[in-house]
C-alpha cells in the first residue's frame, strides 16, 4: 500500500480547498459520490438506532457496503470512529506524524 501512504503524505501538508481539489481531479463523479455515501452510511450507523437495513433503504445503497460499515465500528479503535466524533463535535483532530 506505498501508494495510499503517499498519497496521505501529501493530504497531510494540504489544506481543505487543496484537498477537495485533489479528490476532484483525481477521482470521477461516481467515486466521489460512492466515497460520500460510505460516510454517511458509518455516521448513521454510529449516530442512529436505525438498523442496517433502515440504513441500506434511506441511503440507496447495497446491505453489503452498510455491513462493511458496521465492522468498522467494531474494530475498538478505528480511526473512522474517531473522527465521526470530531465531525459531530466540529473537532480537529491533529495527525501524529
Amino acid at each position: 500500500m506505498q501508494s495510499l501512504e503517499e498519497i496521505s503524505r501529501i493530504l497531510s501538508i494540504m489544506d481543505k480547498k487543496e484537498i477537495t481539489d485533489f479528490f476532484k481531479e483525481l477521482l470521477t463523479s461516481s467515486e466521489i459520490r460512492t466515497l460520500s455515501k460510505r460516510w454517511q452510511v458509518v455516521k448513521m450507523l454510529a449516530t442512529t438506532e436505525c438498523t442496517q437495513r433502515e440504513v441500506a433503504r434511506s441511503l440507496h445503497v447495497s446491505l453489503c457496503i452498510v455491513t462493511h460499515g458496521a465492522k468498522i465500528l467494531k474494530i475498538p479503535n478505528a480511526t473512522v470512529k474517531r473522527y465521526i466524533k470530531g465531525d459531530m463535535y466540529g473537532i480537529k483532530h491533529s495527525t501524529n506524524n
